[in-house]
């Protein structure tokens, strides 16, 4: 047996293992990944820790401990609490509003940028007990559907890679491509996680704003709006409306087991005891320092107007240092912010510290590395030569779109695309089968749609960003949602951009 099928063979085991026996995954992968390059590839230990992924895990540390000052301080709250102001009734918009701005976000130079915009899209989900993996799928789709933009570095790699290859490619196609399969997945989410509750939930508001207006024009005069504003009007913390379209088991996301079912009845009434306790949190001192947990409220402190003023800093200031080609990622940006602001106020800053998913971050870590072992080996490069082998173009293009989507999961899109379009040549040329489609669109987007698995940077960062109680249900629908995607995107991406100019 070859050195490179143990490898995958052990990559498999991995996964076993830490489903069957509920063992840390990242930590099994590491482990793996030491044990299989030094004893059984004969690499040196520097090697395989060279491809531990500083880079990702920074991104996913500084972001989390920024926004852990934000949730700590309440300032997170009161950027949900004004969007409550500014939705009112139309819950139901929430999800595609968020997949606008991530889009734009992600097509401004990198899509880690649009990372900034997930934790304040869970809160929202959470905040309006929107299901969080609908949320995740739509920030996912965001952040991917965006990258593909000739504006950003995903888009600007795959086009170099496919010019360089001498394939046809159209950038502005690429993007629109991008777009309409995410939308599509979006809408798929949105009905699959409980889209028709949210429809249901802002018609039945509209409805009761509706009859209370009414009443007031009867002539029930200021009385009828505090009692609008009760019943579910817009009002701080929402809670108005929450109260008016909640049922027994018909909110979104309610679990659909009677084991979830416990599980989210516990994690309500933890969350009803922190939200009694918070909304008697005070200010710590007359001197203007937050209290930590601090229930959102119509003024902002000092303190808080920083934290809120240091999100669009981390936007800006990332834009700029890489309009400046400076060689600093997203993640020491706003690990630097979230320094300064622990400086100003330390006990913050520790508190902070708890909020960092130190488990995803450790999860990430080890499966990059092994999949770094793999790729030094070459076992993804023989994946490739063998879907090139096969005598149909056709399955040919649906296993390299396989391959790419798998190892997509689990290591660097932009990495495995630089390696499998060049194994696309032979397909794309004259006599080659493929020539006149458009497999090159398919190829990239297959790559894409698994971001949202939580191996990866994207995915990790969305369950990172998850309420606590949430995480374990939303990291579950993410890795199935994520593996789903290997084989549902090349069908959907091949039907659509190849089968057809097949035929015609």
């Amino acid at each position: 047996m070859s050195v490179e099928i143990i490898a995958l063979i052990v990559l498999v085991a991995v996964f076993t293992i830490s489903a069957v026996r509920n063992v840390h995954m990242g930590a099994l992968a590491l482990v793996a990944a030491l044990v299989v390059g030094v004893l059984v590839v004969g690499e040196s230990l520097d090697d395989v820790l060279g491809g531990f992924p500083v880079d990702a895990l920074l991104i996913l540390l500084g972001i989390t401990y920024l926004f852990g000052i934000a949730r700590v301080t309440g300032t997170i709250d009161w950027l949900v609490d004004r969007s409550v102001r500014l939705i009112g009734d139309r819950v139901a918009l929430i999800p595609w509003a968020m997949f606008v701005i991530g889009t734009l976000v992600a097509c401004l130079g990198t899509s880690h940028a649009a990372f900034t915009i997930v934790p304040i899209a869970m809160s929202l989900a959470h905040k309006h007990k929107i299901h969080s993996t609908m949320m995740g799928i739509v920030m996912s789709s965001a952040i991917v559907g965006g990258a593909l933009a000739p504006t950003s570095i995903n888009g600007i790699t795959v086009m170099t890679v496919a010019r360089t290859a001498g394939i046809p490619y159209d950038p502005a196609l690429m993007f629109g491509l991008s777009i309409g399969i995410n939308t599509l997945v979006v809408l798929v989410a949105f009905f699959l996680f409980g889209g028709r509750e949210l429809i249901a939930r802002t018609r039945a508001a509209g409805a009761a704003a509706a009859a209370a207006g009414g009443s007031g024009r009867s002539g029930s005069g200021s009385g009828s709006g505090s009692s609008r504003r009760r019943a579910g009007g817009p009002g701080i913390g929402g809670s108005g409306l929450a109260t008016t379209v909640a049922t027994s088991e018909g909110a979104v996301g309610a679990p659909a087991t009677s084991a979830e079912r416990a599980d989210a009845g516990a994690a309500g009434s933890a969350a009803s005891s922190s939200a009694t306790s918070t909304a008697t949190a005070t200010a710590a001192s007359s001197t203007g320092a937050v209290s930590l947990d601090a229930a959102p409220s119509d003024k902002l402190s000092g303190y808080q107007l920083l934290v809120l003023v240091s999100i669009p800093v981390l936007i800006v200031g990332f834009f700029t240092i890489t309009l400046l080609d400076v060689d600093l990622n997203l993640g020491a940006v706003a690990l630097t912010i979230a320094v300064l602001l622990a400086f100003v106020n330390p006990d913050v800053g520790r508190q902070a510290l708890g909020r960092i998913d130190w488990g995803t971050i450790l999860l990430l870590g080890g499966i990059i590395t092994y999949v770094g072992v793999l790729t030094r080996l070459g076992a993804i490069d023989q994946l490739g030569e063998a879907a090139r082998s096969v005598d149909s173009p056709l399955l040919a293009a649906l296993v390299i779109c396989v391959i790419a989507g798998l190892v997509s999961a689990f290591a660097s899109t932009i990495g495995i695309l630089g390696a499998l379009i060049p194994l696309a040549v032979p397909l794309l040329i004259p006599g080659g089968g493929l020539e006149m489609t458009g497999f090159i669109y398919a190829l990239a987007i297959s790559a894409s749609l698994v971001d949202c698995a939580p191996f990866g940077t994207t995915g990790a960062t969305i369950v990172a960003s998850g309420v606590e109680e949430e995480r374990p249900r939303l990291y579950r629908h993410l890795m199935l949602w994520g593996l789903s995607m290997v084989i549902i995107g090349p069908v959907v991406t091949l039907l659509l951009f190849v089968v057809p100019f097949l035929w015609a």
